[in-house]
């Protein structure tokens, strides 16, 4: 991840079949602490591009995360939602959760 305007990010998430799914984009809009803006292509499906716009916002010593996705065309979104794409970020989010609740107890 190369956290600027401009930088580039990609992960690989592995599944329990071991599996490899890889994901990549751009970041276009950086304002800290509050907002993301970056472009976001599933590797397996190219040329199929979204911006997702994350913001943060504090709310009672938590942080609210919402995540809004702007894709080229209805038919690119309804392809991401019938690939899973759904589970797939809900499943991170938890995963994230995890994580998180791990770093305030160690």
């Amino acid at each position: 991840m190369d956290l600027k305007p401009g930088g580039v990010w990609r992960f690989v998430q592995r599944d329990a079949g071991g599996n490899e799914y890889a994901f990549s984009g751009e970041y276009r809009e950086i304002v800290a602490p509050e907002r993301l803006a970056y472009t976001f292509e599933f590797e397996g499906m190219p040329g199929h591009v979204l911006l997702e716009t994350a913001t943060f916002e504090e709310r009672g010593g938590k942080t609210k995360l919402t995540a809004t996705d702007l894709f080229d065309t209805a038919q690119d979104r309804d392809g991401m939602l019938q690939a899973g794409m759904e589970e797939g970020a809900n499943e991170s989010y938890d995963r994230l959760a995890e994580l998180l609740a791990d770093l305030k107890q160690g």
